[in-house]
């Protein structure tokens, strides 16, 4: 009895031994053993090997086929992932389907929305997905009617599949979803939303702005961005202030976009903050510390606080000490944004913050304890400068 292991297929594999692994393929009892072989198979080119396959006995192996013929993209496998379409294992089915779907071609249309009625699931999602991938407009309407799927996943695929496609009769529909019960599908309706860039959208999206979910909210700043009209400033700006970092960033990047000009106040910090143009914040000047100093106190995000914090520490007024000191010494602020504010306050340089650095030497956190020590040691060049008149 022949013996395989994978040291053998890649042995095999590397001698180029098309007929050693077509023994492997029809002989090894373990499936992996004959997914190795013809994922090796597909390496080399031989196709027809690969359709012979999709008869396999073993499920894995079957979809592991349909997967190798999906990523070679040749038109010849068409016609045996159609018909693995029918395979009575729903993990094939899928597999054939996402392959439909990477090689792209229109004549798989059919076939593949036969099988939107399915019983499983992830099946019609993945149907849903393919024909987002071929982009054949003629799918619009069955997509359309996926959006009321009994399954979260579907309805999701099937709005980021209209997106794809393209066509602005999908808006409706796609709005219609922004009410959906499931955070993901709102998320992918607003991500279409975006792609079809269409005016009429522009309202119902600024109200998703509030939307509970950060991920809506994030896709919602991304594809106001996207549709660009002139009534999406005032909302992006108001977004820099969200309390999901996230997001904020997001609307900076919209912003950006579209050429907003930030101004020196708050929503101005927090925008170049979002963006880490640190730089481009301590620029500004003292303009903006007062601006820094509430996004460094009340922001909800710890990334933002602790660029405010570097910020501050570059543009070196005085204000920010006991501000910065307030923050290194609260015990229930991120390690992030501590070890940031001992390092504004080393740059500032302020004899007050001595005694609150100190004590940070003690701190459990290295990265505390590090940022303290440094900090600490500038202000102690700055202070003997200082007395010898430097």
């Amino acid at each position: 009895m022949l013996r395989f292991g994978r040291l053998n297929v890649e042995k095999l594999e590397s001698r180029g031994d098309v007929a050693g692994l077509t023994r492997v393929l029809a002989t090894a009892e373990q499936p992996d053993l004959r997914v190795k072989a013809l994922r090796a198979l597909a390496r080399i080119g031989e196709l027809d090997l690969l359709f012979g396959a999709l008869g396999d006995r073993a499920p894995e192996v079957r979809a592991e086929v349909a997967r190798a013929l999906g990523s070679i993209r040749d038109r010849q496998a068409e016609l045996p992932l159609m018909v693995a379409l029918r395979d009575h294992d729903w993990h094939v089915r899928m597999a054939a389907a996402e392959a439909l779907g990477q090689i792209g071609d229109a004549e798989a249309e059919e076939p593949l929305l036969a099988e939107f009625e399915d019983t499983n699931a992830q099946v019609r999602a993945a149907v849903a997905e393919a024909l987002g991938k071929i982009g054949d407009i003629r799918a619009e309407d069955p997509l359309v009617a996926e959006l009321a799927d009994s399954d979260r996943l579907v309805r999701a695929k099937a709005a980021e599949a209209l997106g794809h496609l393209g066509d602005r009769q999908a808006v409706g529909p796609l709005l219609s979803s922004l009410t959906d019960s499931d955070a993901f599908v709102r998320e992918l309706a607003i991500r279409a939303l975006g792609c079809l860039r269409d005016n009429h959208a522009v309202e119902p999206l600024v109200a998703a702005l509030a939307d509970s979910d950060a991920g809506v909210r994030a896709a919602t700043a991304e594809a106001l961005g996207r549709i660009g009209d002139a009534r999406v400033f005032r909302p992006l700006v108001e977004t820099l202030t969200d309390r999901r970092y996230d997001v904020c960033r997001m609307a900076a990047r919209s912003l950006a976009r579209l050429g907003w000009r930030p101004t020196c106040d708050e929503n101005g910090a927090r925008y170049f903050l979002a963006l880490h143009l640190i730089d481009r914040a301590v620029e500004t000047g003292c303009c903006v510390v007062k601006p820094l100093i509430t996004v460094l106190m009340e922001d909800d995000s710890r990334s933002m606080r602790a660029a405010a914090a570097r910020a501050l520490g570059e543009i070196g007024d005085q204000r920010a000490v006991g501000p910065l000191i307030a923050c290194l010494s609260n015990p229930h602020v991120s390690e992030t944004v501590r070890s940031a504010a001992a390092e504004a306050l080393g740059k500032i340089g302020d004899a007050s913050a001595l005694r609150s650095l100190r004590s940070a030497l003690l701190d459990h956190d290295a990265k505390i304890r590090d940022a303290a020590r440094d900090a600490l040691e500038q202000i102690g060049v700055r202070l003997s400068r200082t007395k010898v008149g430097v």
